[in-house]
């Protein structure tokens, strides 16, 4: 099962609020969007990346596929959370396919798991500049349950899981393909979900930091919820910005710039973590993806937090779409949200 990633493969991005599906055609380095949806998941069905209820995701899956009229069965898929680790390592110089034997054994000093514990897949990305006898190597581990309950889930679905890919991955691959950014910039792309947010930050397309942080949109809607004592989804109306009798537009304001602020705290962190390994490869812009991307006063306390210019990016800003074919209005809504599906969609079976 290759977690990197001629047949197109249907993206399908199983989230902790909704279950998301795309489906790309490619033409001379042009993506053009044949097929787009959204199916809604009801709470907790999805927690911590893991699932905790697979006949509604399963259900979710089907009524998107159906809706949408895909016949295609293979499908790329990903996951994200604790049970994962990605690591920029140094090993021996070697072909891909005598690591490929050795990596078992090469990989154990790296992770916190036990090898048994986990599927593994790496990527080899170069000799070092200056000693050719050692190269860089992006290592994945993933633990098996996790990634088997994705898999299993696919398949209950009626559909064949070909790629199992990681969130942080497929949303790198999404702004590479769409934001059009040049080499001399180093990117991080911040993609802010229901209740996991997926950072990377980027040198020429390869990864030089990923991480995954359990906080998201959700954030906004459980301390309006605590605050105000209301539902769910009322707290998601106050949060997009509806005004609503007997509830003090201040005081829903200080709320969402709160946690606002909490959420631009974690990133600087993450940003921290990444200046301690790279100090000469500063950063030069970040932009805010997912869901979760709109949320009142997000991007100006992330700017006022690090310092660097934050922009929005929807990855259908570099995609070509008909109308006729796509909904439109579904498009301006979800957008930002379709970054990982939209990386997802882009894979290939057979891909590395």
């Amino acid at each position: 099962m290759a977690l990197f990633g001629k047949k197109e493969l249907v993206g399908l991005d199983i989230g902790s609020s909704s279950v998301k599906i795309m489906k790309l055609r490619e033409s001379g380095g042009t993506y053009q969007v044949a097929k787009f949806g959204v199916e809604p998941l009801p709470q907790n069905v999805v927690v911590d990346g893991a699932i905790m209820d697979h006949s509604a995701v399963v259900e979710a899956i089907k009524a998107g596929f159906a809706r949408l009229g895909i016949k295609e069965r293979m499908v790329a898929t990903s996951i994200e959370g604790h049970s994962i680790i990605v690591k920029k390592v140094i090993l021996p110089t070697t072909t891909p396919e005598d690591l490929e034997e050795s990596i078992q054994w090469e990989v154990e000093q790296y992770i916190p798991f036990e090898v048994k514990e986990v599927k593994i897949d790496f990527q080899v990305l170069g000799p070092l500049p200056d000693d050719p006898t050692r190269m860089d190597v992006l290592l994945v581990a993933a633990k098996n349950e996790l990634v088997e309950d994705y898999v299993s889930v696919v398949k209950e679905a009626g559909l064949t899981p070909t790629i199992i890919d990681l969130d942080s991955i497929a949303l790198g691959n999404a702004f590479e393909a769409c934001a059009g950014i040049s080499e001399a910039q180093i990117p991080m792309v911040v993609n802010v979900g229901a209740n996991f947010m997926n950072i990377i930050i980027l040198e020429e397309g390869v990864p030089l930091f990923t991480r995954d942080v359990l906080m998201g949109g959700s954030m906004y809607n459980h301390e309006l919820q605590r605050n105000f004592g209301v539902s769910y989804d009322i707290a998601e109306r106050m949060k997009k910005g509806e005004e609503l009798e007997d509830f003090d537009p201040e005081r829903v304001d200080a709320i969402l710039k709160n946690v606002s602020g909490i959420i631009a705290t974690e990133v600087q962190r993450s940003h921290n973590f990444y200046a301690a390994s790279f100090p000469d490869k500063h950063v030069t812009k970040i932009f805010l993806t997912g869901g979760a991307s709109r949320s009142p006063f997000l991007r100006e306390m992330m700017e006022d937090k690090l310092g660097i210019g934050v922009e929005l990016f929807d990855p259908f800003d570099g995609l070509v779409y008909d109308e006729s074919e796509v909904d439109g209005e579904m498009v301006k809504a979800y957008g930002p949200a379709a970054s990982v599906v939209t990386g997802l969609a882009m894979r290939k079976p057979g891909d590395k």
